[in-house]
């Protein structure tokens, strides 16, 4: 299931962005969460950009995972 996980920097900056509008936020971690609070029909469209970084989509949000990466 490794293969399946994104391994990110959970600390840098980010915007959630949904049908309801954006979010900034100072993580990648709170970013999550918002997202993880939104109704479960505007997580499917949301996508997370991080700042200077890569932009996530909800398929994507839900593998992000904020360990190292095994060797």
């Amino acid at each position: 299931m490794t293969a399946d996980k994104i391994y990110v920097d959970a600390s840098r900056p980010s915007t959630l962005r949904h049908a309801g509008g954006s979010v900034e936020c100072p993580t990648l971690h709170e970013a999550v969460i918002a997202w993880r609070a939104l109704p479960e029909k505007d997580r499917h469209q949301a996508t997370i950009q991080v700042l200077g970084g890569p932009l996530y989509t909800a398929d994507e949000i839900d593998r992000l995972y904020h360990e190292p990466k095994p060797e």
